[in-house]
C-alpha cells in the first residue's frame, strides 16, 4: 500500500532529467529501497491514494473540521506564535514538507536527510528556486545505518510518511530522543497500519469486501491482492510496531487520525475512481472507523520523555534489539540440537 511519500517531479527538460538507476544485482533490502525510490521519484508508478479530491477535501476536514487544513498548516495553527529555530526532516524525499515548513514559517532552519539521491536533487533544486536554500540543508543519510544525531541540538524533529520504512526503529527513536532539545517536539504524519509481514487474507477481508463492491470495469483484477509492496522491501516493514515504541521515549501529546484503511489499500487497485465510487470508499472506511477499526494513518505531536524516564527509555531501545537477537540465536541453536 504504498503512502503518498513522494511527490512527482516537477515538469522538466530532457537535459535536466535525472537517469533512471539501474544496480547490479545482489542487493541488500536496503539498496533495494534505495534504487526503488531513486527510480520512482524519476517515473512515478504507484497511484497516490491522498491525490484524489474528494479524498483530499475529507482528509483535510479531518485534521481541523472547522478550518479544514493540509497537516502542516493544521500544526502552524496548533503551535500558534512558536517558532522552531533548527529543525530536522528525516526521510525527506523530494522536500515537500520543509517547504512547506518554510512557507508557513514554522521553522527558521531544516536539516533534511533522505538515502535517495534523486529526491535530494529535486529537493536542492526546488529549494533553490523558491530562494529557500539559506533556509534549507540537505544531506544523503540512511536511516537504516549508523547514523549519528548531536545531542540536544533540534527543537524540532518531522517524519513525513519515512518511519514506516525503518527497520531498526528502536535505534533511529533512541537517536531522536537523544538529539531533540528539553521541550522539543516530534511531528510525525505516518502509516502505522499493519507491517508487511502481519498481512492475512482474514485481516483484508473488509478491504476485498470493499473492492469487490466496485464494478468490475473499474477494477485492474478480479480479487484484492495482499497489500504488500514487493519492488520496496522497506514498506511497513515494521509499521505496526511504532506506536507501542513511540510510547517507549515519547509522550503523545496531539493525535489526528485520517483512516486509509480502505482508500490506501484499494484505491491503487482502481483502473479508474469516479466521484461516486470514491464517495462511496470514503463513507464506508469512516463506519469501519466509527466501529472501533483502529486507524492506518495519523498526525501526531509528541515530546520526549525526561529525566530518569529518558534514561530507562533510551536504555530499553538501546538493549531491546540486542536481547531480540540473542533470544532468536538461542531458539536457533535450540532447533538444531
Amino acid at each position: 500500500m504504498p503512502p503518498m511519500r513522494r511527490l512527482p517531479p516537477p515538469t522538466r527538460g530532457r537535459s535536466d532529467r535525472p537517469h533512471r538507476i539501474i544496480r547490479a544485482a545482489p542487493m541488500t533490502n536496503i539498496d533495494s529501497a534505495r534504487t526503488f525510490w531513486d527510480n520512482e521519484i524519476v517515473d512515478p508508478t504507484h497511484t497516490p491514494w491522498m491525490a484524489h479530491p474528494l479524498v483530499r477535501t475529507h482528509l483535510n476536514r479531518t485534521f481541523d473540521p472547522e478550518q479544514p487544513s493540509w497537516p502542516i498548516e493544521w500544526f502552524a495553527r496548533y503551535v500558534g506564535h512558536r517558532r522552531f529555530r533548527r529543525a530536522l526532516s528525516i526521510g525527506c524525499g523530494a522536500g515537500a514538507l520543509e517547504r512547506s515548513l518554510i512557507d508557513c514559517d514554522v521553522c527558521t532552519v531544516v536539516d533534511a536527510f533522505d538515502a535517495s539521491i534523486h529526491s535530494l536533487y529535486l529537493a536542492r533544486k526546488e529549494s533553490l528556486a523558491r530562494k529557500m536554500a539559506n533556509r534549507i540543508r540537505y544531506f544523503a543519510a540512511d536511516f537504516n545505518e549508523a547514523l549519528f544525531l548531536p545531542r540536544h541540538t533540534y527543537d524540532i524533529v518531522f517524519f513525513h510518511q519515512s518511519l514506516h520504512h525503518v527497520a531498526k526503529l528502536e535505534k533511529l527513536l533512541r537517536a531522536v530522543l537523544l538529539t531533540l532539545k528539553p521541550g522539543g517536539l516530534l511531528y510525525l504524519d505516518e502509516y502505522v497500519g499493519p507491517s508487511r509481514a502481519d498481512w492475512t487474507e482474514a485481516l483484508l477481508e473488509p478491504q476485498e469486501h470493499e473492492y469487490a463492491r466496485i464494478p468490475r470495469e473499474l477494477r485492474k483484477s478480479d480479487r484484492l491482492a495482499l497489500p504488500i509492496q514487493e519492488d520496496d522491501p522497506s514498506e511497513a516493514i515494521r509499521s505496526g510496531e511504532i506506536m507501542d515504541q513511540l510510547r517507549v521515549g515519547f509522550d503523545l501529546v496531539e493525535q489526528r487520525d485520517y483512516g486509509g484503511n480502505l482508500l490506501a489499500v484499494v484505491y491503487p487497485n482502481l483502473q479508474q475512481a469516479d466521484d461516486q465510487t470514491v464517495a462511496s470508499m470514503i463513507e464506508r472506511e469512516q463506519e469501519l472507523l466509527r466501529g472501533g477499526a483502529s486507524s492506518f494513518y495519523t498526525v501526531l505531536v509528541a515530546t520526549p520523555k525526561t529525566g530518569i524516564a529518558a534514561t530507562l527509555a533510551s536504555l530499553q531501545y538501546f538493549a531491546a534489539p540486542k536481547l531480540k537477537r540473542i533470544a532468536r540465536e538461542v531458539r536457533r541453536r535450540v532447533g538444531r540440537e
